[in-house]
């Protein structure tokens, strides 16, 4: 055991001579280990050979050392979900969406069991927290899954997230959802050189981008279910004979604009405009503002006279409340029992995009900007409406000429896109 000088010579770059230099080595022989390092100070020298000889004292492996130290440093994945909502989502996700990341990041998803069956001998090479650790070293391990929040980011790989998409396909979730979860996962693997600098300035690798595209969930294109004129009468008269109106009128304002119903909850009267009888929705879930036009029923306006205030909430009903008065709207009508054709209080969305399109006022770009939407979820809406290639096949029939859509539509191009693809390749 000893720390002592070592004296030799480098070149000074700004002179171009050499100079005399010293370095401090710290050497312990004991134990049966034969260790040895080079520091720049004798202090830090001194300070290592005390740290190395308590250690020897103890009896505790240098390999055991450095895994204590990864374990500390190294976060894994709970911690990357909790740091990624608190430092990234909070500041750039819509307050409709940051509740549902929440239940991702710091419930959801840490929590999905990772069965050891299905691992194999590729548990080996994962990592896991200190918890887990101090199991298998005391064998009190009795479970037969370790919780996805529990491996270690720098060995999540595209193996385990298949395995995490197998386990959550067991407990039944869909596709949609765990396409959304797997989403969330990569967000948050493509943030980790912000939420982590000193540990990866250069990122790292993320496991979503190397699935396979064979293992990737396909998503559920939408229903394709809208209110017929008659569901869309008797909703609302049962709504209508209730003692509070405002479920009523919360879903005649949805199905008239295709507003949604956490946009309209949410409605303040300071922005409210009675002359033009508009709306103006400042907070949606695209994260744009835009104005919604009021339906033209006088109950509805002369309750907005009446209850007219400077400022605060329009409603008092909350969604919870707004949900139980659905439900029962729809076991009153007989609409509640076929579960694959219920009706869902969304469709009201879609059945004013539907009339809308319907009514050809508006080409896609301004329905988007009128409803909310993007373009692609309009396109996609055109390009499921079973009936829109009628007028064509009638203009057909009659010996008349077709434009430009609706040659594209009869060539079975289901989006502008794809047209203006098809043309740009000939050009």
């Amino acid at each position: 055991m000893s720390v002592y000088p070592v004296k030799y010579k480098v070149l000074n770059k700004d002179t171009g001579r050499k100079v005399s230099v010293t370095r401090w080595r710290a050497q312990i022989r004991k134990n049966g280990e034969n260790l040895s390092k080079l520091f720049e100070e004798e202090e830090a020298a001194r300070s290592w050979e005390k740290y190395e000889l308590d250690r020897l004292a103890m009896g505790v492996p240098p390999a055991l050392i450095t895994d204590l130290k990864y374990q500390l440093e190294m976060p894994d994945m709970q911690v990357l979900l909790k740091t990624y909502y608190t430092k990234h989502a909070v500041n750039h996700l819509s307050e409709s969406s940051l509740k549902t990341a929440k239940n991702r990041c710091l419930s959801a998803i840490p929590r999905v069991p990772i069965y050891f069956e299905d691992l194999g001998k590729r548990l080996e090479k994962y990592r896991y927290d200190n918890a887990w650790l101090e199991k298998m070293m005391k064998n009190t391990l009795d479970q037969n899954f370790i919780d996805f929040g529990s491996f270690k980011i720098d060995t999540v790989d595209s193996w385990l997230l298949i395995h995490y998409m197998n386990s959550r396909r067991k407990t039944g979730i869909k596709d949609n959802t765990i396409l959304r979860e797997i989403s969330t996962i990569s967000s948050a693997f493509e943030a980790v050189y912000k939420l982590y600098p000193d540990q990866f300035p250069d990122g790292l690798a993320n496991p979503v981008r190397l699935l396979p595209k064979a293992e990737k969930p396909k998503a559920y294109l939408g229903r394709k279910r809208v209110l017929s004129d008659e569901e869309a009468v008797l909703i609302a008269e049962w709504l209508s004979m209730k003692t509070n109106q405002e479920p009523y009128f919360l879903f005649i304002t949805c199905l008239e604009s295709g507003a949604r119903k956490s946009e309209v909850l949410g409605a303040r009267w300071e922005n409210l405009n009675l002359t033009s009888w508009s709306l103006y929705l400042p907070k949606t879930k695209n994260g744009k503002p835009r104005d919604i036009m009021l339906p033209e029923d006088e109950e509805f306006r002369s309750w907005l006279k009446e209850k007219r205030l400077a400022k605060g909430m329009i409603f008092k009903l909350t969604a919870d409340n707004f949900r139980q008065y659905w439900v029962d709207a729809l076991k009153a009508l007989g609409m509640y029992d076929d579960a694959e054709d219920r009706l869902h209080f969304h469709d009201t969305r879609r059945t004013a995009l539907t009339k809308l399109i319907k009514q050809k006022r508006l080409n896609n770009w301004q329905l988007a900007k009128e409803i909310g939407a993007s373009p692609a979820t309009i396109e996609a809406e055109v390009a499921k409406m079973p009936n829109r290639l009628e007028p064509i096949f009638a203009k057909l029939r009659n010996g008349q000429s077709l434009n430009e859509e609706e040659i594209m539509l009869l060539a079975g191009h289901s989006s502008s896109a794809i047209t203006n693809v098809y043309f740009g390749d000939r050009n």
